[in-house]
């Protein structure tokens, strides 16, 4: 665990972007290239833009102070860290989700010439194609079933309800008239059935990063090459803030020394002069051990799935969602350290009826 640093802030984007990128360089080594993708293709998608610099400035100093706030020992940051690295939430869940549900395009002339004759059998009164047409519903279908069925703890999507199991149970043949549908208002009502099903699916991860997961959750770090930098330790302090007397004048002391609370400390780096007892410790700041570490990735790696083909497919289910393993498994074997309580103990011998033996 690292202190919040006290760094002056910057004044342009290009200083921004630049602490950006630093920060992230502090990050675990398997989840930095994730971070650094999306610092890069942020910048440069809005570099060109000159309307909305200043609301897109507070933002990027908002993810650097919750950058720092994570490497500083903010569990429930990095957590939310870890899962849009590995795309449990984000955009990266939906690129993972897309490459799975994209129904794939026409293999042979077969495939195609019974696409065309698809689209040309459209009756006038049919709503116009949209982005459900791109999505093989039958996958969707089945990831959901799979993920029902497994229910991953802790999940950070939206729980899926009853009436989504089938798409006749999330709305009736008919309206309140007992009259069909009319084709347009059954679309709707069909693509936001599956996009509430799209919201709610965990997609399955390549399988090397599935497997990275699972070796550093059971702590094999060298193997799955794990490396979280050492900050390196400033020779003093970078920034020292002017006392803003007028701010006490204008204002009371409890805004004004709302910064450098113990709750928003991480987040600011700011420290408090104020108390008499020392510089207290902030909230929810704790100590990253390779103990904590694994916790950590063991949270992850028990909501993300690999998609593995199944030899014999169960009707239009072709493949199976392996999940991390949330057994826990005690220990067996006693270390030295333990055995200081059994001493003086005399080992128990069986007899009838299962009987324990005395103690001494």
């Amino acid at each position: 665990m690292s202190h919040p640093l006290r760094l002056p802030p910057p004044k342009t984007t290009l200083q921004i972007y630049r602490h950006l990128l630093r920060e992230s360089s502090y990050l675990p080594s398997v989840v930095r290239p994730f971070v650094d993708k999306h610092i890069k293709s942020r910048f440069h998608k809005h570099q060109k833009d000159t309307l909305h610099v200043s609301s897109r400035t507070k933002k990027a100093e908002k993810g650097l102070r919750y950058l720092r706030a994570a490497n500083s020992g903010d569990t429930s940051r990095m957590t939310r860290i870890l899962l849009f690295a590995f795309g449990r939430i984000g955009p990266r869940r939906r690129e993972l989700l897309d490459a799975v549900i994209k129904r794939p395009p026409p293999q042979n002339t077969e495939e195609l010439e019974a696409k065309i004759k698809e689209t040309m059998d459209v009756s006038p009164d049919s709503p116009p194609p949209d982005w459900l047409d791109n999505w093989d519903t039958d996958v969707l279908q089945a990831l959901t079933h799979l993920q029902m069925t497994a229910s991953p703890p802790n999940t950070p999507r939206p729980a899926f309800t009853s009436t989504m199991t089938t798409l006749s149970k999330a709305f009736p043949e008919t309206n309140s008239w007992g009259e069909p549908w009319n084709p347009r208002t059954k679309r709707t009502k069909t693509k936001k059935y599956w996009k509430n099903l799209a919201t709610r699916i965990l997609p399955p991860v390549p399988k090397e990063e599935w497997e990275t997961l699972e070796m550093v959750s059971k702590g094999i770090f060298a193997e799955a090459g794990w490396k979280v930098p050492a900050r390196r330790t400033p020779i003093g302090d970078l920034y020292e803030p002017e006392w803003k007397w007028p701010l006490y004048a204008t204002q009371s002391a409890a805004r004004v020394d709302r910064p450098a609370s113990r709750r928003f400390k991480l987040l600011t780096g700011e420290k408090d002069y104020n108390t008499p007892t020392g510089e207290p410790n902030a909230l929810n700041c704790h100590r990253y051990t390779a103990r904590a570490w694994r916790r950590l990735m063991m949270n992850i790696w028990r909501m993300t799935p690999i998609m593995e083909p199944l030899e014999q497919p169960m009707g239009e289910i072709k493949f199976d969602l392996k999940w991390g393993d949330s057994m826990f498994k005690p220990p067996v074997a006693v270390t030295a350290g333990e055995m200081e309580f059994f001493s003086g103990l005399k080992e128990q011998v069986g007899g009838k009826g299962g009987k324990r033996g005395k103690r001494s």
